[in-house]
């Protein structure tokens, strides 16, 4: 049973990896009471954290009790009740996170989060909710905007703020198209409001990617916002999920790992190279992505053609390019990459640059093996290196 100063240290290190341990152990349930008795006093990042945590924690208990996500939310309205006591400090943020992360179960309640915006005090962590709740499933939140537009002209920043992230989120085409209402393009304000939210160098702090991080309203306004998705796909007969994340210039992410794991790894490294950006769950701004890797997994393509948005050292970035001129179905050892590169003797350099390619499959990391033939490492797994070479026709020398 973790005790008091255990869960603090796991909010400070963000490690979800033990709160999944203690997700599946018999003690869950003194797991989230402790969570809950931390989300009750606003004490800055571990707060926040605390309340992501509840949602992460719902998350992956709710894949041994579906009903569990269903049953915090619903504790949660309970709590708000007088007749409970007024005991839901906080409830509106917590909410919103169980939302947020358990959108297939929990989804339905978005109406009742949307409710609590006419309370005062519930108002700003039910705003954060659905700006999170619309960074992982918009059509959850599409039919709120009547709820949402009155807060742009709050007289508060951070309302403001949040419900100027909400538009931007929302602002995105849905599935390519754009949605229209009665009144006209829906999320669209008049010349005269967009103008002044441009303009708007109000500063609000708000918890994002697990930090704390200010935005001016004029930022949220006009937030970068980058997408991902994950797909399934086969190998040979191999299935895997293929986790990808795009910004406007083009793929910056294409990992092959656990869909868990992997989006954990997606997000963090998202996090750190572009900051104050938002990450949103869409698929078609990686359709193209998904139809090229499709073809490519059943032997109909041999080349990409997909803009990408590469980011790394200057080292790194001149290993990637040669892993791009590699041609399908050849090889080529790390020494023979070093000396391209002129690094004649990096050959663990390459190694490593190897290792730290975040788009997979695209830019060919897998055509880079071991001097004696050998597959060496491969982030996605050696197994799966094996089949996209098996795939492309790659003969592995037999050892004499």
């Amino acid at each position: 049973m973790p005790a008091k100063r255990d869960v603090e240290q796991v909010l400070e290190k963000r490690d979800w990896k033990q709160l999944d341990i203690w997700a599946k152990e018999k003690e869950h349930k003194n797991v989230y009471r402790q969570f809950m008795k931390r989300i009750y006093v606003k004490d800055g990042l571990i707060f926040w954290r605390a309340v992501e945590a509840l949602g992460v924690f719902a998350q992956i208990r709710e894949q041994i009790d579906e009903d569990y996500a269903v049953w915090l939310v619903r504790r949660y309205f309970w709590m708000l009740n007088d007749e409970s006591g007024g005991t839901a400090w906080n409830a509106s943020e917590a909410i919103g996170s169980l939302l947020a992360h358990c959108p297939n179960t929990c989804g339905h309640f978005n109406w009742m989060l949307s409710g609590l915006l006419v309370d005062e005090s519930l108002r700003d962590g039910a705003l954060w909710g659905l700006a999170q709740l619309a960074q992982n499933a918009p059509d959850l939140v599409d039919p709120l905007e009547e709820r949402i537009r009155p807060f742009l002209e709050a007289e508060e920043p951070l309302a403001r703020g949040l419900a100027a992230l909400i538009y931007a989120l929302m602002r995105i085409p849905q599935n390519g198209l754009e949605l229209f209402r009665e009144k006209g393009l829906k999320w669209n304000v008049p010349s005269e409001l967009d103008q002044r939210l441009i303009n708007d160098g109000s500063v609000v702090e708000i918890y994002q990617a697990g930090e704390l991080r200010e935005y001016s309203v004029q930022e949220l306004w006009t937030a970068q916002i980058h997408t991902f998705w994950t797909e399934k796909a086969m190998i040979k007969d191999l299935k895997i999920a293929v986790t990808m994340a795009s910004t406007s210039v083009g793929l910056c992410w294409l990992g092959l790992g656990p869909s868990v794991e992997e989006e954990y790894s997606m997000r963090r490294w998202m996090s750190r190279q572009f900051p104050k950006s938002f990450l949103m769950r869409k698929r078609e701004p990686n359709s193209e992505t998904i139809r090229q890797l499709q073809e490519y997994v059943t032997g109909r393509r041999k080349e990409f053609a997909i803009p990408l948005h590469q980011v790394g050292t200057p080292f790194q970035l001149k290993v990637w390019e040669e892993l791009l001129r590699i041609p399908y179905g050849e090889t080529r050892t790390y020494g023979e990459i070093a000396a391209r590169v002129g690094n004649p003797k990096g050959s663990r350099a390459v190694g490593m640059a190897n290792n730290r390619n975040p788009i997979a499959i695209v830019v060919p990391c897998h055509r880079v093996i071991g001097k004696s033939g050998s597959l060496i490492g491969y982030a996605g797994g050696l197994d799966i290196k094996q089949k996209l070479l098996e795939l492309e026709g790659y003969a592995r020398p037999q050892r004499k």
